[in-house]
């Protein structure tokens, strides 16, 4: 599969980012920790035989955060990709935990539910959620989930994404679930 992997938020002209800070509680940047988290999830769905684009806003660029869409939604919609994966971490009070994966389409539904079920080995288990107010769910041509890995405001769902290791275990559950769902839907067409 051709795959599209994309960090979710980026950093502005100004230097701002436009993504949630969970450090004040112990936790971690969300853009920072996707950016870094995107180049172990590419890798391990290369090693599963995917082809994975890694898209990431250009630092410094873009002025306002709508620049992004325009961005993302341009390589995405020209690139004939079969999966868009978004990467983001969520952010609460610092009480809230879990890890959820959004979906728009049946096609990404199935992806989304066998995500969830990796990662939720990890971390509470929020479910999956239909959206259809999010562009990246509604605007791309090929099926698309948003991962929302942990909260970044929550010190122990940090303390199982800390660092290089804990990133590779992570990304691996990722690309399990997404080579289930490629699997069982070959299986259906054979």
């Amino acid at each position: 599969m051709k795959i599209a992997l994309t960090v979710g938020h980026s950093r502005l002209k100004s230097g701002c980012y436009t993504s949630a800070d969970g450090t004040k509680y112990g936790g971690c940047h969300e853009y920072k920790w996707c950016r870094a988290f995107s180049k172990q999830v590419a890798a391990q769905l290369r090693k599963k035989g995917h082809h994975v684009d890694r898209i990431v806003c250009p630092e410094r660029k873009f002025i306002s955060s709508s620049q992004e869409k325009i961005h993302k939604l341009n390589i995405i919609n020209l690139g004939r990709y079969d999966l868009v994966i978004e990467l983001h971490l969520n952010a609460a009070s610092p009480d809230a935990t879990g890890t959820e994966v959004l979906y728009r389409s049946n096609a990404g539904k199935k992806y989304a539910a066998a995500i969830q079920k990796q990662l939720s080995s990890v971390f509470k288990n929020r479910g999956i959620v239909k959206r259809d107010d999010l562009y990246m769910l509604n605007q791309t041509k090929p099926p698309a989930v948003l991962i929302e890995t942990f909260f970044c405001t929550n010190k122990n769902d940090y303390k199982k994404a800390k660092g290089l290791a804990n990133r590779r275990k992570l990304a691996k559950l990722v690309a399990t679930g997404v080579q289930k769902t490629v699997i069982t839907e070959k299986g259906k067409e054979a």
